[in-house]
Parts: C-alpha cells; structure tokens; sequence
C-alpha cells in the first residue's frame, strides 16, 4: 500500500513537472520587454482594498468609442507600444476597440493623488499624478484558437499607435519571462480592476479596487464549477488557471482583461509579475466564494505572446 501511494505521488509530481517544462523564448523577442517593470514609486503594494495613486501604474482599458452597446475590457500595459487583454469583449461587440487609456486610478476625480505624512514633523506632503492619456490602437493580435464556449486561449496583444513615455503613473508590468518566474504560480495573488456600473453595462467607475485571490488546483476548480452547474472541462495540458477570490471585498462583475499578479524578488528587487489574465467567472454573486475565475496561464502563452511583439 505504501509503495502504491508513493508511485502515484510520484506520478503527480511528473505530472505537475511536465506541464511546466515549457520551452525556451525568443532572445531577441524577450529584449523587446522592459527590464525595469513591476515597480512603483510607492514601493511594495498595501494591504488595503483600495488602490492608491502610482500604485498600478500598469493598469490599462481597452475602450471602444461608438458601438451601440459599449464595451470596456482590462489590461495591462507590457511594453511603451503593447497592452496585454483579452480578445472576447471585441468579439462581443463585432468592432475593433478604438484606444487604450492609461493612467486612471479613480475615475471620478480629475486628479489621482495620494498623501504622505512625515512621522517626525507631521508634515502632509499630497502628490498627484498627471491627466490620463487615450492611445489610439494601431492593430491587435487575437489567439487564432481562442474558443468563447470552453473560455480557453482568450488573450490578444494590442498595439498602440505610438509609444508612451514612461513616468510615475504609467510604467510596464513584468511578465514571466525566466524559467524560474515561468516554473510555479505563487498562491497568494492579487488582482486590480474597477467595478462595473450595473446601470451601465461594461462601463467601470469609481477608485481601482483589489481583489486578493488564490491559485488553485485544476481538479478542485474542476470540481467547483460542477457543484454550480458549469463545466469548463480542464485537462491535463491545460493553459488556463484558476483564481479563487479570498476576500475581504468580491468582485461580482466580469473583470476579463485584468492582470493577476504579485510582487517577486527579481534580482534583489521586488517586481510585480502578472501570472494571470482574468478572464471569466460565474456572474451570480452566491458562487463567487466557491468558485475560482477562470484566468489565461500566463506562463504558458509567453512564448505567443513574445512573438507577436515588435520594435
């Protein structure tokens, strides 16, 4: 009995090893990604449920200017000319997104600021963050076997028509690009997104919130999905993942486009990586403790998504 439970952990082991023996990326496409991502001028994110000015500078929307039902899609910004999202919101709306705005922290205030008190004097020091800044999309790239009914391979690389310049507020995430960063899926995560009004369908509104989520096991969100009455039917090879929101606040909207990361040690600094791109989940809020997100494995779509980058 012993040595049957050991060959099957064995067996799990090789398993879970096989599927994260992915294969090496393009060094010269990989130059293509910023080296300095993933930090702030704040340093290492808080612990609240509300995101602050600087904290997300990343943060990226995908919008859509006149369709007759509009639409808005998360993303985030990986390069000074490439926005990573997701592909369905354009499907949705059978039109091409017209620009990706950058820069949006609270979307009710004409200033995202944020206010530092110096321990020793008591002195208030407030900063804030210049105006958002809308980039018309030039051309996107969509996965060629994205599949809307099983929600795999939901993912496209957008391109914006020129570069934007870096600063405090608008600054690139990390990507997963080392075999190290590429070989396991922190647990702890977390996610940023705006609510959706539900007034107004896919319009966000309000200060970014955080979402804190957990990685979980194919099997276990297998089996959730089929206690809810869903079957997303996830394989062994699969590139999908799932994140379990944790609380202490739930989104009940559907944040596809939205990075799932958290803060890595890189080299002696701590980078914030996005492992996850958020895809969909079960809308009926009673699920949403039970019920992982089904989210796109970021680690195993770099090699698409590096090659679809240009200078």
């Amino acid at each position: 009995m012993k040595a049957f439970i050991l060959l099957g952990a064995l067996l799990l082991v090789a398993v879970v090893a096989a599927k994260r023996e992915l294969s090496p990326l393009n060094p010269s496409k990989l130059a293509l990604l910023p080296k300095d991502c993933g930090v702030t001028k704040l340093g290492r994110v808080s612990n609240s449920t509300v995101s602050e000015a600087f904290e997300y500078p990343w943060i990226a929307l995908v919008l859509f200017n006149k369709t007759r039902r509009p639409a808005t899609c998360f993303g985030s910004l990986i390069t000074r000319r490439y926005v990573l999202s997701v592909i369905n919101c354009i499907r949705k709306t059978k039109q091409d997104p017209n620009f990706i705005r950058l820069g949006e922290q609270n979307e009710a205030t004409k200033e995202d600021c944020v206010e530092s008190k110096d321990e020793k004097t008591g002195a208030v020091t407030k900063e804030c963050a210049g105006p958002v800044i809308d980039i018309p999309i030039e051309s996107y790239v969509a996965h060629p076997e994205f599949d809307q009914p099983m929600y795999t391979n939901d993912i496209a690389v957008i391109r914006m028509s020129r570069e934007v310049e870096y600063n405090d507020y608008i600054r690139p995430i990390c990507l997963p690009t080392t075999p190290a960063l590429r070989a396991q899926i922190p647990k702890h995560l977390v996610m940023p997104v705006w609510e959706l009004d539900n007034d107004a369908p896919n319009h966000y509104y309000g200060a970014l919130q955080k979402f804190y989520v957990e990685d979980v096991d194919l099997d276990s969100c297998q089996r959730e999905y089929e206690k809810a009455g869903f079957s997303p039917e996830f394989g062994d090879d699969d590139l999908r993942m799932c994140a379990l929101q944790v609380g202490p606040n739930y989104v009940c909207g559907r944040p596809a486009g939205a990075p799932i990361g958290t803060e890595v040690e890189v080299d002696g600094t701590w980078r914030h990586v996005q492992y996850g791109l958020a895809k969909w989940s079960p809308l009926n809020c009673t699920f949403r403790h039970t019920v992982p997100m089904i989210s796109m494995d970021i680690t195993q779509y770099m090699g698409w998504i590096t090659e679809h980058l240009e200078a």
